[in-house]
């Protein structure tokens, strides 16, 4: 029995998302070639370019790349991760979990650079990262048992392709020279985390003081999934919404 490959459809932002992230990609290419100009000291995101006012790069950092591979990888993570996320949730929450991920990443990210200081402030944050891997966990919780090829040879559920991927990162975050992006994705991860958290608890009508061990555990709380944000807010009780 042969493993079938699922390729899920190209989604509508996800097609604005990787149009913009592979345009900047061969503009910056081909502005490097021919007069030596690169794009990412303008458009990435960096604590020396913020203190001179450049504040859409909050904004920008996740389009520009300067890697191929990287380039290349990222939009297809996008497309196989986020298109059925999308679709699940619907446009409006899909943006704003990405917006999240990407705020979040990027704030850590200056954080570090003031820590750091030095020439470091200066080095800019770029790509899909920190949308990926928040996307990476959420694809993991809610199509957990799904299956994917991992490096297109090893077929696996997708909560250990996420896990994997996850491990890498904080491999990188710990041990490369340069972790400090590594260290943005992770708290991209976590903040995409718990945004679902607190979305799925604000459905049922809960707070994050819930979750203190004074009260018994409810059944059926374990089983989490993800439902589409232009729901009414009044749904039926037996219907969960978000993560639950």
């Amino acid at each position: 029995m042969h493993a079938q490959m699922y390729v899920p459809p190209l989604s509508k932002v996800n097609k604005y998302i990787i149009i913009a992230h592979v345009g900047l990609f061969l503009l910056n290419s081909i502005l490097k070639a021919s007069a030596g100009i690169g794009l990412a000291s303008f458009l990435g995101l960096s604590l020396g370019g913020m203190s001179q006012g450049l504040i859409y790069q909050l904004v920008s950092f996740p389009f520009i790349e300067v890697s191929f591979m990287s380039a290349l990888f990222n939009s297809m993570l996008i497309w196989f991760i986020g298109g059925d996320l999308e679709s699940r949730w619907g446009q409006v929450f899909y943006i704003k979990f990405l917006a999240i991920a990407a705020f979040s990443s990027g704030i850590v990210y200056l954080l570090i650079s003031a820590m750091f200081g030095g020439a470091f402030q200066y080095v800019p944050l770029q790509g899909l990262g920190g949308m990926i891997f928040a996307l990476l966990i959420a694809y993991g919780i809610i199509f957990s048992e799904r299956q994917l090829t991992f490096m297109l040879l090893f077929p696996m559920k997708a909560k250990y392709f996420c896990m994997i991927l996850a491990a890498i990162e904080l491999y990188m975050g710990l041990f490369s020279a340069n972790g400090k992006a590594s260290w943005a994705h992770l708290t991209a991860g976590a903040a995409g985390f718990l945004f679902l958290k607190w979305r799925s608890m604000q459905a049922r009508g809960q707070r994050f003081g819930d979750l203190m061990p004074k009260s018994p555990k409810k059944k059926g709380r374990g089983k989490l999934r993800i439902v589409r944000d232009d729901e009414p807010k009044k749904a039926d009780p037996q219907d969960p919404k978000y993560w639950q």
